[in-house]
């Protein structure tokens, strides 16, 4: 079966929150710091991602103590709060603690913009310091508990560390390789295995062919997928029998590869063999996977997908080309097969020989990312953030019009090509930029944020 080699977010996994603290400084300020922060850690988007140590950490016996409450073979990140300032001493048992586990760490700040009660900005420029003199990585988050900048910042922290630890040995299957003349998606297995721990499961399309098979009952139900589409060329039984027999076989396939998630390459072999006739049409469904798709045998898409439903399970990323620009109402035009008619906004259609499916774009808050790995080993990533407007895009397969928030169209489209990324993006519903921001740092690498 389709598996994921790394627990999913509803399987145990945590941030982890330590709160440390100085003799020096008033227990009660940090106690009652400590009741605020638990308060917020129990609402909303935060509720139940993070697991609160249990006791404030004061001196090394107190730290220890605390440090044996959380888990951290099963945290994705660790918050260290300063809940009133605190010297470097402590961070020698937090480091031990995390060992060689890639656990990213977050040191927060308070606000203080008067009396001087925690001086908790001072003990997390004396923490980071330290963190770097060590040659560790951190990212600083600055606010009190009840700022909503704060509690946006956590979430975002929470949404990388979960990339961060999915895409760290991580697996990822490709099947044949990148599509004909698309040598720009070929990468390197030791250069990815050497930068982010991903192992590529590379397996040729005769033996992946092999294992595509299905009874006539799977290729019934697979058809029912197909119930409120439209066919072009008029035959709706045979065209959905049709698509429903490419989904089974496919399907079946896929069953047989285990992998965090999968790079394929569906053309020409796939597309154009006579029984696998809708092959775009089925990859489009076979993307409500668990396990994420990309199609023309895109690697780093796939690990782009990957970070996307790190961020939210629950999420449908998609590959995606920029195809067009409007300069006049500054946007552009996305279109691609292989994308979850689960995102349709109207009618489904199939084309008279099967190849294409086409529907528009829902209208949404939208994240275009690309996770890149240049030849000579530097790793970067590419962010966008804007809406998929409400006018339907003329375009077939699955199209529609992306306004970028804080860029121009044309200035998003240049600053892609100009920095040579590769020509797909993946796409995913809702607001991620802060999260890629975050996982940049974890990663130590470049962010294009556009």
């Amino acid at each position: 079966m389709l598996t994921r080699t790394k627990p999913a977010d509803t399987d145990g996994r945590h941030i982890g929150v330590l709160f440390v603290a100085s003799p020096l400084f008033s227990e009660a300020a940090a106690a009652e710091l400590i009741t605020r922060t638990s308060r917020l850690m129990g609402e909303g988007g935060l509720q139940g991602r993070f697991t609160l140590a249990g006791k404030l950490a004061r001196d090394g016996e107190s730290c220890r103590e605390a440090l044996s409450s959380l888990d951290f073979d099963a945290l994705d990140g660790l918050v260290v709060q300063l809940s009133t300032f605190c010297t470097a001493e402590l961070l020698h048992d937090v480091l031990d603690a995390v060992g060689d586990r890639p656990i990213p760490i977050a040191i927060w700040a308070l606000e203080e913009a008067e009396e001087i009660v925690t001086n908790s900005l001072c003990g997390a420029q004396l923490w980071a310091s330290t963190l770097s003199r060590f040659g560790h990585g951190f990212t600083l988050l600055l606010g009190n508990p009840e700022d909503p900048a704060l509690a946006g910042e956590l979430t975002a922290f929470a949404a990388a560390s979960r990339a961060h630890s999915r895409l760290r040995g991580a697996r990822i299957a490709l099947i044949g390789s990148h599509a004909d003349w698309f040598t720009n998606l070929a990468v390197d297995p030791w250069m990815l295995r050497q930068r982010l721990g991903i192992t590529i499961q590379q397996t040729t399309l005769v033996r992946f062919l092999e294992a595509c098979k299905a009874d006539d009952d799977a290729v019934r139900l697979g058809a029912s997928r197909w119930a409120e589409a439209s066919f072009d060329g008029g035959d709706e039984e045979a065209g959905r029998l049709a698509l429903g027999r490419t989904y089974a076989q496919l399907a079946a396939g896929l069953d047989r590869i285990e992998a965090d998630a999968v790079a394929i390459r569906d053309w020409p072999e796939i597309l154009y063999a006579e029984n696998f006739k809708g092959t775009w049409g089925a990859l489009g469904e076979l993307s409500d996977r668990a396990v994420p798709i990309a199609p023309e045998g895109d690697v780093m898409g796939a690990a782009t997908a990957l970070v996307a439903r790190a961020f939210d399970p629950a999420s449908l990323p998609f590959l995606t080309d920029i195809s067009g620009l409007d300069r006049a109402r500054n946007r552009l035009v996305l279109w691609h097969y292989g994308v979850s008619p689960r995102l349709a906004d109207g009618p489904r259609s199939l084309d008279p020989v099967l190849k294409q499916e086409t529907f528009p774009l829902k209208a949404g808050s939208m994240t275009l990312i690309r996770l890149s790995l240049r030849d000579d080993g530097t790793l970067r990533i590419f962010v966008c953030e804007g809406e998929i407007e409400a006018e339907k895009s003329r375009a077939n397969r699955a199209a529609g019009y992306f306004r970028p928030a804080d860029a121009g169209a044309e200035e998003l489209v240049r600053r892609f090509i100009d920095e040579g990324y590769e020509h797909h993006v993946t796409a995913v519903y809702g607001r991620w930029a802060d999260a890629v921001l975050h996982l940049g740092r974890q990663l130590g690498v470049q962010v294009d944020h556009v």
